[in-house]
């Protein structure tokens, strides 16, 4: 049974204009946020997806703002990054009922989409709940270990630690010689070397870290050292580096534990390759003072994932880019600001959906904007971020 949520105009947000140009003039430094504005920024989404969360796990995935209506789709990617920002949410708020939500949304995972891999001692988050043929998927597998070491870290009975090794099995299995991956296996075709995902490889190497920080056996670790120093060396020097916010968040949870040369890769080759993402991420951001509802967005359509998770790639990157390199993180500093400020003013205050996150920042009249579940883990995560560094 779903969560109950009822219908209600969606207050006023922001309305998006497409003309402009980005970074027209440089950007300007904008106000940073109370810590009090923040904080509540922080409880309100949390609460939202704390109160999206059913008793048997299942998220409210979506919903219309005007008519109420739920949507029938369901992503498990999503549902695990849902989960991602409840993990980080307890850790860093110690919010009981961060920890409670998990805890249900773990139990949904292993019991509708967790199943078999491919060869014996593996366990694969499939793309359609089980029994129903589906595909087992790279970034499924990836954030769904991600989520459930968070659930595992809440209450260790909840979810076998054998089970989370089992999941980074099929990872590895899935892991080409080289460091890439096979994103994807369809029981009937079998492994599907053509279709990818931007996002499936970052997420695997951060579900392999935190398999690592879990059993310590650096069998995980390397893996997801060899797969993002894939990423560097076969992104190397392109002028087109895609915004893959993962990337950053895998490589900030990485180095830490390579420090000492023991990993498949440098951390001067991670470092190059996070700045080339950077450099891509901040050179989106908007900047139209002749539409100020649109500054500090990262589309000239104001959508509020692609803001979130630039957001977080940006602070992720803070967390081991040298201090000596002032200008660049006095750039990121600047721009996670005023992306910061821009979530906050699209976020929903209003019953009954009061801390979600619309589709996208909209001013005018009242229109039907779907809240997903996504766009409030993302904001979320972000927001958190940010919190360390203010």
């Amino acid at each position: 049974m779903k969560a109950s949520i009822t219908a209600i105009a969606l207050p006023v947000i922001a309305i998006l204009a497409t003309a402009g140009a980005i970074f027209a003039s440089p950007p300007q430094p904008v106000p940073p946020p109370s810590r009090a504005e923040l904080n509540r920024s922080i409880v309100l989404s949390a609460r939202y997806l704390e109160g999206a969360c059913a008793p048997d796990g299942e998220f409210v995935y979506q919903v219309g703002t005007l008519s109420g209506l739920e949507s029938s789709s369901y992503n498990i990617v999503r549902h695990a990054g849902a989960m991602y920002a409840l993990g980080m949410r307890r850790s860093s708020g110690r919010d009981p009922r961060a920890g409670a939500a998990l805890t249900r949304a773990a139990a949904y995972l292993r019991k509708n989409y967790l199943g078999p891999g491919l060869q014996p001692g593996q366990l694969a988050v499939w793309s359609k709940p089980l029994p129903t043929p589906s595909k087992a998927e790279l970034g499924a597998t990836g954030l769904g270990l991600v989520a459930l070491v968070e659930a595992w870290r809440v209450r260790r009975q909840s979810v076998p630690l054998t089970d989370l090794q089992a999941m980074g099995r099929f990872l590895l299995y899935m892991q080409r010689s080289d460091g890439s991956f096979y994103h994807r296996y369809d029981p009937k075709s079998g492994m599907d070397a053509d279709w990818q995902s931007l996002y499936y490889p970052g997420e695997a190497a951060l579900g392999l870290t935190s398999l690592y920080e879990v059993d310590h056996d650096r069998v995980w670790l390397n893996a997801a050292a060899k797969a993002l120093a894939y990423l560097a060396r076969s992104r190397a020097g392109s002028e087109d580096v895609p915004a893959d916010h993962w990337a950053l968040i895998a490589t900030a949870k990485l180095l830490p534990y390579c420090t000492h040369g023991e990993c498949s890769t440098s951390r001067d080759e991670l470092l190059r390759y996070a700045i080339q993402i950077c450099n891509r991420l901040l050179s989106a951001q908007q900047n139209q003072p002749d539409n100020p509802a649109l500054n500090g967005a990262f589309d000239q359509g104001g959508r509020i994932s692609p803001a979130a998770t630039c957001i977080e790639g940006l602070l992720a990157t803070l967390e081991f880019l040298p201090k000596e390199d002032i200008d660049l993180r006095a750039r990121i500093q600047t721009a996670t600001t005023r992306g910061v400020v821009f979530l906050l003013r699209a976020q929903i205050t209003s019953d009954p959906y009061v801390g979600g996150m619309p589709q996208a920042y909209i001013f005018g009249a009242p229109s039907e904007i779907p809240v997903r579940i996504d766009y409030v883990q993302h904001s979320l995560s972000a927001w958190i971020r940010y919190k360390k560094f203010r």
